[in-house]
């Protein structure tokens, strides 16, 4: 891996003192992301792709599409230039498909789901982590899902996408081990945000039906917890898949 990103040289002691970078930030888990960091005093730029439609104005987001390799390169060193530095990357891009059975999904579909979910991951790893490990301090999360442990019915390409997902972060987690950097894994349950809302309500009760908790989560819920993962309190948790499924899938 090769970055043209130059890192920062401070490395923070506390969340407040981090400079983060939240891509999908301008909706669900992301958006709530970047608004908690934001009110525990960090250093917060949210990216998103250039059609998506932010809440309101926010003149620190940036265009990225993690399918495009130059994109986020651009995207991540317009973060480095703009707060000095960059200690923590929360990647919450993602699609999630058509619900429709394994022989109902083609070829292209299922290819533009792992591109988007896996290969997305892959790319920005590949941007962030040399400068971390250059700066001897990182933090890198991607989303998974309880799918990707579990796997979901009429959802294929999505659960295959986010388990790959955590063999991707197991794999840079032990690569990455003596570097200072750390590269952890989400796998939120039913999360209440508009790529939810996309499951047929039929589908939504069956998987309410499965969380002991007896509700799904909210995007300030896994805002909470990613808030600790990416912080520097974190920093003998690596390789590790956290879990926010209200007792569902806690493996």
């Amino acid at each position: 891996m090769s970055s043209d990103v130059a890192p920062g040289t401070a490395i923070p002691g506390t969340i407040a003192e981090s400079r983060c970078l939240v891509i999908g930030a301008a909706s669900g888990i992301g958006l709530a992301t970047a608004e908690r960091l934001r009110a525990s005093g960090a250093a917060v730029i949210g990216a998103d792709l250039p059609s998506a439609r932010w809440p309101g104005e926010d003149p620190g987001s940036l265009p990225l599409d993690v399918t495009d390799p130059e994109s986020v390169r651009a995207a991540v060193a317009s973060a480095v230039q703009a707060m000095g530095g960059l200690d923590a990357v929360v990647n919450c891009a993602g699609i999630l498909g058509p619900v429709a059975s394994a022989l109902g999904t083609t070829v292209e579909e299922f290819e533009r789901i792992l591109t988007v979910n896996l290969t997305g991951a892959f790319i920005v790893s590949r941007a962030v982590l040399p400068a971390m490990a250059a700066a001897g301090y990182g933090r890198l999360l991607h989303l998974s899902s309880t799918a990707g442990k579990e796997g979901v019915i009429n959802m294929p390409a999505y659960s295959a996408s986010k388990a790959g997902i955590l063999g991707l972060v197991k794999s840079l987690a032990k690569e990455f081990a003596l570097t200072g950097v750390t590269v952890n894994a989400l796998a939120p349950g039913n999360v209440m945000t508009p790529l939810f809302q996309e499951v047929p309500a039929e589908q939504q009760a069956a998987q309410a039906a499965k969380i002991p908790m007896g509700r799904f989560g909210t995007p300030a819920e896994a805002a909470a917890l990613i808030e600790f993962i990416v912080s520097p309190a974190a920093s003998y948790t690596t390789g590790v898949v956290f879990d926010l499924s209200g007792g569902r899938a806690t493996y």
